[in-house]
């Protein structure tokens, strides 16, 4: 039997250098190397993200090109409404997941967090590019895996 699969990613490590605003911060190097490595994890786990909702800050974006060396084939819908988006905006992206798909919501601090814990009852803290693995079952989400970073080997 399928079952809807969501990540929950925020994005990866920025810097504040040269940006004109907070919507065009860039990658920092590190931001820079972990969305790949995150993906790759992802990869590996099967967990292949087939369609992204992206905020369309630049950080967001930049994690998302990261991640595309690894995927390749991702149905992306780039959206206003996730830079830094309240939790019923996370929650409604959520409940578009199907069964035949694993779709990845690409976002921000505190929304990612506050979404992930009004889902699963569960607090987990997402520093940058972490990744929380969602699964429905018996009429509920619950968090299988946080891939963070730094836990990575």
């Amino acid at each position: 039997m399928m079952q809807r699969r969501v990540l929950l990613m925020r994005h990866a490590e920025s810097s504040s250098d040269g940006a004109s605003s907070d919507h065009q911060r860039p990658l920092n190097p590190r931001g820079t190397k972990d969305a790949p490595r995150i993906a790759h994890t992802l990869q590996r786990l099967n967990w292949i993200p087939t369609r992204v909702f992206v905020s369309d800050s630049k950080r967001t974006l930049d994690t998302l090109e990261g991640m595309k060396t690894v995927f390749d084939q991702m149905d992306i819908q780039t959206m206003e409404s996730l830079y830094l988006a309240p939790v019923t905006t996370l929650l409604e992206c959520v409940q578009t997941a199907n069964e035949e798909e694993v779709l990845l919501i690409l976002s921000h601090n505190p929304g990612t967090e506050l979404a992930l814990y009004e889902l699963t009852g569960e607090y987990h803290v997402m520093p940058p590019a972490a990744c929380a693995l969602l699964v429905y079952q018996d009429g509920k989400w619950h968090c299988q895996r946080i891939l963070r970073p730094k836990e990575l080997d």
